[in-house]
């Protein structure tokens, strides 16, 4: 139980530090948008005054670095392989888009987005169906479980998605193992895998019906 208890704290640590680092970078994205208006201004006047010169591949380049960095918050936010591929989704199509690329780099380009959107169909389907659920890592703090799952898991349960899992098996004198499962309102946990004798992956699956507290094993 220390063993767990420790890895909630790190975990918590962790992710209000990795919160704080995300309004930053959010922080300098805003700032940053600033100079689109202005570039915006000069794009207009070039239009007008043929001295002026201002390439429209250099905004629309600006202005896609700017989205990249809003996904790549997105993903710190949500934690989930869906948020990853679309920050990788997003890059990839600035390099196709703005810069001067050959015919051979755009075809690997295209086939780069290909596999993208395979892996995203075929590797990660419990992460993007309700129906599947969705399998989180134990250390994922429940606040963001919530948050990707769409569902509404107190905090007073535990302060981790492994730790409300222990905790609700405790109350009922189970042992922590393998496909032991948890039905709280709304949502169904499921231990998915564990390590050392801690639970590693919690899967996640969201439902219609509102039971009572149960473990099934």
């Amino acid at each position: 139980m220390m063993k767990q208890y420790l890895r909630s704290r790190v975990s918590t640590c962790s992710s209000f530090i990795e919160i704080y680092i995300s309004v930053l970078i959010l922080a300098g994205i805003v700032i940053s948008s600033i100079s689109l208006v202005r570039d915006l201004v000069i794009l207009s006047g070039s239009i007008f005054n043929e001295t002026v010169e201002f390439r429209y591949e250099d905004f629309l380049g600006y202005a896609l670095q700017l989205i990249i960095g809003i996904e790549f918050v997105k993903m710190l936010a949500k934690h989930t392989p869906g948020s990853a591929i679309e920050v990788l989704l997003f890059a990839i199509a600035r390099k196709l888009i703005v810069d001067h690329s050959t015919s051979f780099d755009l075809l690997l380009g295209i086939i780069a987005i290909a596999i993208l959107f395979g892996i995203k169909k075929f590797l990660y389907t419990s992460s993007f169906t309700h129906e599947e659920g969705y399998v989180i890592s134990g250390a994922t703090p429940v606040r963001q479980v919530n948050l990707i799952a769409s569902v509404n898991i107190p905090d007073e349960l535990g302060n981790t998605i492994a730790g409300v899992m222990a905790n609700e098996l405790k109350k009922l004198g189970k042992k922590l193992s393998e496909r032991a499962s948890v039905a709280l309102d709304g949502v169904t946990l499921r231990i998915y895998s564990m390590r050392d004798g801690s639970i590693d992956k919690v899967q996640v699956i969201p439902t219609n019906n509102k039971k009572s507290t149960n473990v099934q094993e």
